[in-house]
Protein backbone atom coordinates (compact mmCIF):
# COMPACT_ATOMS: atom_id res chain seq x y z
CA UNK A 1 0.00 0.00 0.00
CA UNK A 2 1.25 3.32 -0.98
CA UNK A 3 1.93 6.04 1.76
CA UNK A 4 -0.94 8.40 1.21
CA UNK A 5 -3.56 5.30 1.00
CA UNK A 6 -2.18 4.10 4.22
CA UNK A 7 -1.85 6.86 5.64
CA UNK A 8 -5.79 7.53 4.86
CA UNK A 9 -6.47 3.86 6.14
CA UNK A 10 -4.73 4.65 8.94
CA UNK A 11 -6.91 7.54 9.66
CA UNK A 12 -10.38 5.64 9.25
CA UNK A 13 -9.63 3.00 11.36
CA UNK A 14 -8.80 5.76 14.62
CA UNK A 15 -11.61 7.68 13.59
CA UNK A 16 -13.91 4.31 14.03
CA UNK A 17 -12.33 3.21 16.71
CA UNK A 18 -12.62 6.23 18.43
CA UNK A 19 -16.59 6.67 17.52
CA UNK A 20 -16.54 3.30 18.69
CA UNK A 21 -15.23 4.27 22.39
CA UNK A 22 -17.16 7.45 22.48
CA UNK A 23 -20.84 6.56 21.95
CA UNK A 24 -23.30 4.45 23.37
CA UNK A 25 -23.53 0.82 22.11
CA UNK A 26 -26.11 -0.88 20.19
CA UNK A 27 -29.23 -0.70 21.74
CA UNK A 28 -30.31 -4.25 21.92
CA UNK A 29 -26.48 -5.27 22.43
CA UNK A 30 -25.85 -3.18 25.54
CA UNK A 31 -26.97 -4.26 28.97
CA UNK A 32 -30.54 -2.49 30.28
CA UNK A 33 -31.80 -1.88 33.55
CA UNK A 34 -35.27 -2.08 34.00
CA UNK A 35 -36.77 0.34 36.77
CA UNK A 36 -39.26 0.52 38.51
CA UNK A 37 -40.65 3.80 40.95
CA UNK A 38 -41.43 2.50 44.20
CA UNK A 39 -43.98 4.88 44.88
CA UNK A 40 -45.94 5.60 42.24
CA UNK A 41 -45.13 2.30 40.19
CA UNK A 42 -44.25 3.67 36.81
CA UNK A 43 -41.99 1.49 34.85
CA UNK A 44 -39.15 2.52 32.59
CA UNK A 45 -35.77 0.98 31.10
CA UNK A 46 -32.65 2.48 29.76
CA UNK A 47 -29.09 1.31 28.08
CA UNK A 48 -26.64 1.44 30.91
CA UNK A 49 -23.42 2.28 28.87
CA UNK A 50 -25.59 4.67 27.49
CA UNK A 51 -26.96 7.19 30.86
CA UNK A 52 -25.86 7.57 34.14
CA UNK A 53 -28.29 8.57 37.06
CA UNK A 54 -28.08 12.32 38.02
CA UNK A 55 -29.05 13.74 41.16
CA UNK A 56 -32.56 15.00 40.81
CA UNK A 57 -33.69 18.59 42.24
CA UNK A 58 -36.16 17.56 44.96
CA UNK A 59 -39.35 16.14 43.32
CA UNK A 60 -40.56 13.06 43.99
CA UNK A 61 -40.88 10.46 41.67
CA UNK A 62 -38.44 12.17 38.92
CA UNK A 63 -35.74 10.40 37.69
CA UNK A 64 -33.01 12.24 35.98
CA UNK A 65 -30.15 10.61 33.81
CA UNK A 66 -27.73 11.59 31.10
CA UNK A 67 -25.31 10.27 29.08
CA UNK A 68 -22.13 10.45 29.98
CA UNK A 69 -20.70 11.13 25.99
CA UNK A 70 -22.88 13.19 24.57
CA UNK A 71 -25.72 15.64 25.54
CA UNK A 72 -28.39 13.38 25.60
CA UNK A 73 -30.74 13.40 28.32
CA UNK A 74 -33.93 11.85 29.87
CA UNK A 75 -36.25 12.17 32.92
CA UNK A 76 -39.38 9.69 33.93
CA UNK A 77 -41.44 11.06 36.34
CA UNK A 78 -45.26 11.26 37.67
CA UNK A 79 -47.40 13.41 39.94
CA UNK A 80 -50.87 14.08 40.92
CA UNK A 81 -53.13 15.86 38.90
CA UNK A 82 -54.07 17.88 41.40
CA UNK A 83 -55.65 19.97 39.09
CA UNK A 84 -57.81 17.32 37.35
CA UNK A 85 -56.09 18.48 33.65
CA UNK A 86 -57.25 16.14 30.85
CA UNK A 87 -54.76 14.68 28.31
CA UNK A 88 -55.40 17.22 25.76
CA UNK A 89 -55.99 19.86 28.34
CA UNK A 90 -52.25 19.68 29.70
CA UNK A 91 -50.71 19.07 26.14
CA UNK A 92 -52.49 23.01 25.15
CA UNK A 93 -50.99 24.28 28.54
CA UNK A 94 -47.69 23.29 28.15
CA UNK A 95 -47.45 24.60 24.07
CA UNK A 96 -49.02 28.02 25.37
CA UNK A 97 -46.83 28.14 28.61
CA UNK A 98 -43.77 25.82 28.37
CA UNK A 99 -42.37 26.83 25.20
CA UNK A 100 -40.12 24.85 22.34
CA UNK A 101 -42.70 23.33 20.59
CA UNK A 102 -42.63 25.26 17.68
CA UNK A 103 -41.13 22.46 15.40
CA UNK A 104 -43.57 19.58 16.77
CA UNK A 105 -43.59 17.40 14.12
CA UNK A 106 -44.99 14.33 16.05
CA UNK A 107 -48.04 14.81 17.92
CA UNK A 108 -49.85 11.20 18.46
CA UNK A 109 -52.54 10.97 20.90
CA UNK A 110 -55.11 8.90 22.51
CA UNK A 111 -57.73 8.85 25.45
CA UNK A 112 -55.03 8.73 28.25
CA UNK A 113 -52.29 9.55 26.47
CA UNK A 114 -50.27 12.32 24.02
CA UNK A 115 -46.90 12.35 22.69
CA UNK A 116 -44.94 15.63 21.33
CA UNK A 117 -42.05 15.34 19.79
CA UNK A 118 -39.82 17.23 16.73
CA UNK A 119 -37.07 19.78 16.79
CA UNK A 120 -35.80 22.63 19.58
CA UNK A 121 -32.38 24.02 17.88
CA UNK A 122 -30.33 20.85 16.61
CA UNK A 123 -31.69 18.51 18.95
CA UNK A 124 -34.38 16.15 19.02
CA UNK A 125 -36.96 16.15 21.92
CA UNK A 126 -40.04 13.50 22.51
CA UNK A 127 -42.23 13.69 25.81
CA UNK A 128 -44.71 11.03 25.89
CA UNK A 129 -47.40 11.85 28.94
CA UNK A 130 -49.73 8.97 29.94
CA UNK A 131 -52.40 9.22 32.11
CA UNK A 132 -53.62 6.49 34.88
CA UNK A 133 -55.14 5.93 37.98
CA UNK A 134 -58.65 7.45 36.32
CA UNK A 135 -56.72 10.37 35.58
CA UNK A 136 -55.37 11.26 39.08
CA UNK A 137 -51.48 10.22 38.02
CA UNK A 138 -49.83 11.96 35.13
CA UNK A 139 -46.76 9.33 34.27
CA UNK A 140 -44.22 11.52 32.00
CA UNK A 141 -41.07 10.04 29.99
CA UNK A 142 -38.97 12.49 27.93
CA UNK A 143 -35.33 12.20 26.27
CA UNK A 144 -33.78 14.65 24.27
CA UNK A 145 -30.69 14.22 22.03
CA UNK A 146 -28.53 15.72 19.49
CA UNK A 147 -29.80 15.48 15.65
CA UNK A 148 -26.57 14.67 14.15
CA UNK A 149 -26.97 11.63 17.16
CA UNK A 150 -29.98 10.40 16.31
CA UNK A 151 -28.96 7.22 14.44
CA UNK A 152 -27.66 6.22 18.03
CA UNK A 153 -30.73 7.63 19.79
CA UNK A 154 -33.45 7.00 17.95
CA UNK A 155 -33.42 2.99 18.53
CA UNK A 156 -32.87 3.40 22.20
CA UNK A 157 -35.31 5.56 22.06
CA UNK A 158 -37.96 3.31 20.84
CA UNK A 159 -36.79 0.65 23.24
CA UNK A 160 -37.10 2.83 25.97
CA UNK A 161 -40.67 4.52 24.82
CA UNK A 162 -41.72 0.17 24.26
CA UNK A 163 -41.35 -0.56 27.65
CA UNK A 164 -42.29 2.42 29.59
CA UNK A 165 -45.34 1.66 31.75
CA UNK A 166 -47.73 4.56 34.13
CA UNK A 167 -47.94 3.99 37.79
CA UNK A 168 -50.46 2.10 38.87
CA UNK A 169 -50.42 2.41 42.60
CA UNK A 170 -53.25 4.77 43.19
CA UNK A 171 -54.21 6.81 46.30
CA UNK A 172 -57.35 5.51 47.58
Amino acid sequence: MNSPIRAMFFRAVLVGVALAVALPADADASPWALQTDPDIGFRYSYPVEAFSPLEGDAKPYFHYFASPSSDAKFLVGAWNNARAQSPEGLKRWLIENVGGYDETTYRPRGRSWFVLSGYRGDSIYYEKVMFSCGGSLVNVFAITYRVDQRNIYDPILERMEDTFRPGRRCSS
